[in-house]
């Protein structure tokens, strides 16, 4: 192929492949759609946490950074990053690296941290992601648990906290992009060399609240350490680096940019996943996925590999998907195309069930005729908290009813919060619901606590403590928990998709947890109060809807028939 050879950021590796067809199909014309509003959000929130950062430490720490200006061109921003590495800079902020041709590469790394004092200067690439990244983890008699950190203002600055490790969920996309720059690096001659394969990424945990940490830190994390179990046709599964998980799936986007600009036919077709969801390349796909079992299905899809497995069988409809028997002779041939077995049939049983209910005509269902149904009590509190951009819980929302008779609490700090004010707020709703208990008993009442997800009740527990719950002496009981257990959804059972397909209707256009958090930062630091007012009213608004809707969800389910009463009828 002639000319400038195709090349790649740090992105394409962690995303699906047909976005990189896309981009290079001289065939394909597409306007890319906007981000939906809250991905949108979240990737505006986690510009604005890094400018914070970098404005605090490149000018409370001059001696030691470097802000790339990244306005003044990508040539000037190249040699200046440059410049800053033959002066042996401690830290170059949105460093521009030059070009890997030969690799296919181009990247801009947020940090660029020096390795030792050794001349010409090397690096280690980080990264910056408002994200949590960390969570806690007791170590035991078989396994340690423990990480490496350092201060953003200072990365070479390392120690451990121990009891922590990666969230699963977050390592992987982190550490291939980290890996792009590394690579970067090393074309470069500028990387300290293969036993120092490790990178720095800045996180938004709860560095105050979780870890007792007063600045804003970073994790150290090693590239070169198997952590990834991934399909192997010779062994089933495998576990591999970062270093190998990367240099797979990016020589993959090289060879699908390469054949999509050479105007071959794809190599890679479209499968749905939740990253479809948020695509702005979407509209390229969608005409592919009339035949795909999982479009309409929101949670419980087959992964890829999985999805590709029942392809290879043959299953390419919702009717086909459907009417699978799990034989052993059919699950035999499945269990060989796929890899990370753990869980598979759960995934598969609820795809198929979902299947069924659409051919059925119907979205929402018990999962059996003799389906537990949520339980009632003469009074019932819905509960459900707000955190701010912090990890802080600054209001907790109650629903009250008894009989016909309901009224809304909230408990509620508008301020930025400290722990004891997290605390201070917990407690008020604590005694409250403590109230309610004796209230209830002194009239023979039955009473209980709903909330939709586990985390009211986690919350409570980490800033109360343990025993937190069994202090209040109410049942509480996880309505998302019993929906997983009792129904069929093809939109998923979260508090709004369920309650949505339900009829609940909230009173804000653009309802969502992200955004309550804007609204209260908003609220927070406008000087004018009939603006704050209209924002604060806006979060309880909010609030109060998310409580009337865990209710809603109690009060009209219990008609709906079961998954098997449709296919007989």
């Amino acid at each position: 192929m002639g000319g400038r050879p195709v090349m790649l950021g740090a992105y394409p590796a962690t995303q699906c492949p047909v976005r990189t067809h896309h981009a290079f199909d001289p065939n394909i014309t597409l306007v890319p759609a906007e981000q939906p509003p809250a991905i949108q959000e979240a990737i505006d929130a986690g510009l604005a946490f890094e400018q914070a950062l970098f404005d605090d430490i490149a000018s409370s720490h001059p001696d030691r950074f470097c802000l790339v200006d990244q306005d003044a061109g990508r040539r000037a921003a190249v040699q200046q990053t440059l410049d800053a590495m033959d002066a042996g800079v401690p830290v170059i902020l949105r460093g521009v690296l030059p070009d890997d041709v030969d690799g296919h590469r181009v990247g801009r790394p947020d940090l660029l941290v020096r390795h030792g004092d050794d001349l010409p200067a090397t690096y280690l690439p980080g990264e910056v992601k408002l994200h949590r990244f960390l969570e806690g983890k007791a170590s035991n008699t078989r396994n340690t648990y423990s990480v490496t950190i350092a201060p953003a203002s200072d990365p070479q600055a390392r120690r451990t906290l121990d009891h922590a490790r990666p969230r699963v969920g977050r390592l992987e996309n982190d550490a291939l992009q980290l890996v792009h720059y590394t690579r970067m690096l090393e074309s470069m001659g500028r990387h300290p060399g293969p036993e120092h394969r490790e990178a720095f990424l800045v996180s938004g945990d709860d560095w105050a609240g979780t870890w007792q940490l007063d600045d804003v830190h970073g994790t150290w994390i090693r590239l070169d350490e198997p952590a990834f179990e991934t399909y192997s046709r010779s062994e089933s599964t495998k576990k591999r680096t970062a270093l190998e998980r990367y240099d797979h799936e990016f020589g993959f986007r090289v060879a699908i940019a390469e054949n999509a600009a050479a105007g071959k036919p794809a190599i890679v077709v479209p499968i749905y996943s939740s990253e479809c969801d948020g695509c702005p390349m979407y509209a390229g796909c969608e005409p592919t996925f009339a035949a795909d079992p999982t479009t309409s299905f929101e949670t419980w899809r087959p992964r890829v590999r999985e999805w590709l497995a029942l392809r290879t069988l043959g299953i390419t409809t919702v009717e086909q998907l459907a009417a699978v028997e799990l034989t052993p002779e059919w699950v035999e041939r499945y269990l060989a195309e796929i890899e990370g077995k753990q869980g598979w049939r759960k995934r598969l049983g609820r795809t198929i069930e979902k299947a069924r209910l659409a051919v059925a005509g119907h979205t929402l269902a018990f999962r059996a005729p003799d389906s537990v149904r949520a339980p009632r009590a003469d009074v019932e509190i819905d509960l459900d908290m707000e955190n701010d951009t912090a990890g802080r819980v600054f209001l907790w929302g109650a629903r009250l009813r008894r009989g016909d008779t309901v009224a809304f609490h909230a408990f509620v700090d508008w301020h930025e919060l400290t722990l004891d004010d997290e605390r201070a707020i917990a407690e008020r709703l604590a005694d409250w619901l403590v109230e309610q208990r004796d209230s209830a008993a002194a009239a023979g009442e039955s009473i209980m606590v709903f909330h939709h997800g586990d985390v009211e009740r986690q919350r409570l527990r980490l800033i109360l403590g343990p025993s937190a719950i069994k202090h209040i002496g109410i049942p509480f009981f996880d309505t998302h928990q019993w929906a997983e257990k009792s129904l069929v959804a093809t939109r998923g059972l979260g508090l709004k998709p369920l309650a949505g397909e339900l009829g609940f209707e909230w009173r804000d256009d653009d309802p969502g947890g992200r955004n309550c958090q804007l609204w209260v930062d908003e609220a927070r630091a406008t000087s004018d109060a009939e603006q704050r007012a209209e924002l604060q009213q806006r979060v309880l608004d909010y609030n109060e809807d998310d409580t009337a809707a865990t209710a809603w969800i109690r009060d009209h389910t219990a008609d709906l028939v079961s998954l098997t009463e449709l296919e007989g009828a």
